[in-house]
């Protein structure tokens, strides 16, 4: 593999994970105007429910793994995924699991129309919501980590359900978008986690 397409590599995941964690913070800046329809939020993607071991599962290939978070988040592929919502087509479609429990779908496709019936089958299925492009706007500006992809959509879209965040964003310059599906349980487990291993870190890195 050349150097120039591990540099490629490196930086095309740096901008998933950072792209995860704006959405994130995003959706958390207007839950409670964004609820999901009712008994409509999923509880996990295309039969698999937030939280199924990675062992159990037959059909998954490794993708990539995630080296900052010390081997713990795995992003895989489906063999014979359908690479389509509804007449939406998709690019691909990657499956995070955290210590081995599933966390994550991120999505990717392509082009305007793609985009448009993307967004109506997601209205239909689980909900009409407002455009966020100005609050988008506003706390890119302000986030401390740096630039998220999600800064140069056109349009954003987020739902938050008791179980499941999700987040649709649009490039119309790039003309190219993302749905992100996340479970809040692996994503609040995930984080206290990482507070707790923080917390271990400081006394070795002060020494005396």
């Amino acid at each position: 593999m050349s150097e120039m397409t591990r540099l490629k590599m490196w930086t095309m995941k740096k901008l998933k994970i950072s792209t995860i964690l704006f959405s994130v913070f995003l959706i958390g800046c207007f839950v409670s105007a964004r609820p999901s329809k009712p008994s409509s939020e999923p509880d996990g993607f295309r039969g698999i429910r937030w939280g199924t071991d990675i062992s159990t599962l037959k059909d998954m290939e490794k993708s990539e793994q995630d080296k900052s978070s010390n081997g713990s988040l795995v992003w895989y592929t489906r063999k014979e995924d359908t690479l389509a919502i509804g007449k939406a087509k998709l690019e691909n479609i990657f499956y995070s699991f955290w210590m081995g429990s599933f966390g994550s779908v991120w999505i990717d496709f392509k082009d305007d129309e793609n985009f448009g019936t993307l967004k109506k089958e997601l209205f239909g299925r689980f909900g009409k919501v407002p455009e966020s492009q100005e609050l988008v706007k506003k706390t890119d500006k302000e986030a401390t980590r740096e630039p998220s992809t999600i800064g140069h959509a056109g349009e954003f879209y987020g739902w938050w359900g008791k179980k499941t965040e999700m987040s649709l964003s649009y490039s119309k310059e790039r003309h190219k978008g993302t749905l992100y599906i996340n479970s809040r349980m692996i994503s609040e487990e995930r984080t206290a986690y990482e507070k707790e291993k923080e917390k271990e870190r400081r006394p070795k890195e002060r020494g005396f």
